[in-house]
């Protein structure tokens, strides 16, 4: 952008020049003196989309940069795109520690209020204990001869009788209602265990959301279970679903032996072939399959019945 001078030499618009040159579009000279050239020229206007220079310069052009000691070329894209992924992850990571710490807290807050009610249970045990035997001691006081010989001393010991008994059943009260307390939260942390174990369980095991597969299964199991030694009481207390699963997979198992060990005895019953001499037959496959049966079933072992299960394929 230029303009002329006061000198009347064309250069390169100052922030003098321009101010000249407002000023005497506000002020112009007289006639007689010739006026200056105020016209600028109009500016350049600028690409709107720069092509890359040479040196491969714009958003296209590979970096490279060393990631864990290696040399990794990436575009300002990429680049890009890579930061924002790690804002995420780190926003993630943060959200996740933050959540970690909250049930840190939690679980330290459960612990000692935990804590502090086993502390106050212990003591109510321990007054009762206390005021049990006082009573009992007065238990042992002939009232008759203590009215008799001092009246004001009875009074005194029905006085003190009385409150004792009276501490005694609000100490029982006081214990009856922790227990009742403390047992309900108890049943409500073993139904949240529970429903946590069955929502892991039909993730784990999603064919279990059907309800008659499931019950089938269930049922199956059980009797599994029982012919292995557990008994009622045993298999009812089995709430651990990793416990369940592992038990599935051993039925679906000794199931598997049990029919391959029945295909294996029934093929070995079959009479072989005699071939008569001189004569020369392809060799039949079925032939590696019964030799693979008659082993599983005299060794019952897992690799038997791996070979049983590649020669059926």
């Amino acid at each position: 952008m230029t303009t002329d001078t006061p000198s009347g030499e064309s250069g390169p618009l100052t922030l003098d020049g321009a101010a000249a040159a407002f000023s005497q579009l506000l002020d112009p000279p007289p006639k007689d003196e010739p006026a200056v050239d105020t016209e600028i020229d109009p500016p350049v206007e600028a690409d709107k989309d720069p092509e890359p220079n040479e040196a491969g310069e714009g958003d296209d052009a590979p970096f490279t940069i060393e990631v864990d000691g290696k040399q990794v070329s990436l575009t300002k894209a990429e680049i890009a795109e890579a930061y924002k992924n790690g804002l995420r992850q780190s926003d993630y990571t943060q959200k996740t520690m933050a959540v970690a710490e909250q049930r840190k807290a939690a679980e330290a807050e459960t612990q000692k209020a935990l804590q502090e009610r086993q502390t106050y249970a212990a003591n109510l045990q321990k007054m009762a204990a206390q005021l049990e035997g006082a009573i009992d001691q007065q238990a042992q006081i002939d009232w008759n001869a203590l009215l008799e010989s001092d009246p004001v001393e009875y009074l005194k010991q029905q006085h003190l009788l009385t409150q004792r008994q009276a501490a005694l059943q609000k100490n029982q009260q006081e214990a009856a209602s922790l227990q009742e307390r403390t047992q309900a939260e108890q049943n409500q942390a073993k139904a949240n265990y529970l429903r946590t174990q069955q929502e892991e369980l039909l993730a784990k095991l999603p064919e279990w959301k059907n309800d008659v597969k499931a019950k089938s299964e269930r049922d199956a199991l059980k009797t599994y279970l029982k012919n292995e030694g557990y008994d009622d009481e045993a298999i009812n207390a089995i709430s651990d679903h990793k416990a369940v699963i592992l038990s599935r997979k051993a039925m679906l198992y000794d199931q598997m032996m049990t029919k391959a060990k029945a295909a294996a005895n029934k093929v070995a019953t079959l009479p072989q072939r005699v071939e008569r001499p001189g004569t020369t037959t392809e060799r039949n496959p079925m032939d590696g399959r019964t030799r693979a049966m008659q082993r599983l079933a005299k060794s019952g072992s897992v690799e038997d019945a791996a070979a049983v299960f590649s020669s059926l394929l």
